[in-house]
């Protein structure tokens, strides 16, 4: 019934609007302009964020995955129940208090393996701070989830989110990362010769018109409250999830109602 994997909810209300929208294959899409509607699409009284006005310099992403390019170059770590691309792809699993000084975390809030923020949270802020480490936050749950984070550390450069858990829109692969820095990168780099997906651009400016960045949270948390008492799980801050002895069980298959393509359904 329920999964190990972060899935999105299969929303019939999401998923019946964007079969009415109409993107011309040719489309063409502002970075400038998605990235600020973004930016005021974010505003919520869910999940709030404090501090993003200091995150100056932004850039569409093709999700927070590919985001991650932006500090792969550095030095970087993650902790134990990260989302596992990273693991994949060799980056270190430490425990926060042994990641060398002057390096970078790559860390999820809410954390991927609970929906919650990490229980050491502030710990760890206060141990980078200390000891130069830079952190990037992975923020692709944010639309999906009660709680708020606070920016205004130096030590957190970049936050990045995306669409995917929100709309079920992974296979179109769309998101924003903000960072501090005004370094040339990867994506300031593909922003700059607007290589882009034009096309998701378009259709996430649509959704972001006619859903809120915490439709789905509202929508279906009563539901997850619900499958949570049913199955004796304690509920996650992400309504994505509930949580067995700590771990993650992804609610999304019952709390959706719609297979992905309608090829799946005949």
């Amino acid at each position: 019934m329920f999964s190990s994997k972060a899935i999105a909810i299969r929303d019939p209300e999401v998923a019946d609007f964007i079969k009415t929208i109409k993107v011309p294959f040719d489309a063409f899409a502002s970075p400038i302009h998605f990235i600020k509607h973004h930016r005021e699409w974010l505003v919520n009284n869910t999940f709030y964020i404090n501090g993003l006005d200091e995150f100056e310099n932004a850039y569409v992403t093709a999700g927070v995955t590919e985001a991650f390019n932006e500090v792969y170059k550095d030095e970087c770590f993650v902790l134990e129940g990260e989302y596992s691309y990273h693991k994949d792809l060799g980056i270190p699993i430490v425990d926060y208090k042994n990641i060398p000084n002057g390096s970078r975390l790559i860390i999820s809030y809410p954390f991927a393996s609970t929906g919650n923020p990490h229980n050491q949270w502030k710990d760890i802020l206060d141990h980078c701070e200390k000891n130069n480490i830079k952190i990037f936050v992975d923020a692709c749950l944010a639309g999906v989830s009660l709680g708020k984070i606070d920016l205004r550390y130096p030590c957190i450069t970049h936050i990045a989110f995306s669409f995917s858990k929100a709309f079920n829109t992974g296979h179109l692969r769309s998101g924003v990362v903000y960072t501090k820095s005004n370094d040339a990168s990867p994506a300031s780099i593909t922003n700059k010769h607007f290589y882009l997906n034009h096309l998701s651009m378009v259709l996430h400016t649509k959704l972001m018109n006619q859903f809120s960045s915490d439709f789905i949270f509202h929508k279906h948390r009563l539901k997850q409250i619900e499958l949570c008492k049913e199955h004796s799980l304690i509920q996650s801050d992400c309504v994505l999830f509930g949580l067995d002895n700590n771990q993650r069980k992804c609610l999304s298959p019952v709390l959706g109602n719609q297979l992905p393509f309608d090829q799946f359904s005949q």
